[in-house]
């Protein structure tokens, strides 16, 4: 059986990863809304308003991980 300390970094190291990854893949949905908001059309601009609150939830339920599994230094 594994030892349950690495079994814990492992885990930590993962969500970190995850983290990480999810974060840089909301980036280049952030820039993708920027530019449906200055777009004329009223539905692009709505559809960026949704996008952009379901961006936020995710960006806040992974700052909520932070308290459970520190960053890695």
């Amino acid at each position: 059986m594994a030892d349950p300390a690495a079994r814990v970094a492992e885990l930590e190291q993962l969500v970190s990863d995850l983290r990480h990854d999810i974060r840089g893949a909301l980036a280049s949905t952030r820039l993708t809304t920027d530019r449906m908001r200055a777009d004329a059309d009223p539905r692009m601009q709505k559809f960026a308003a949704t996008i952009d609150r379901a961006t936020e939830r995710i960006l806040n339920r992974l700052e909520e991980t932070r308290s459970i599994v520190p960053p890695r230094r």
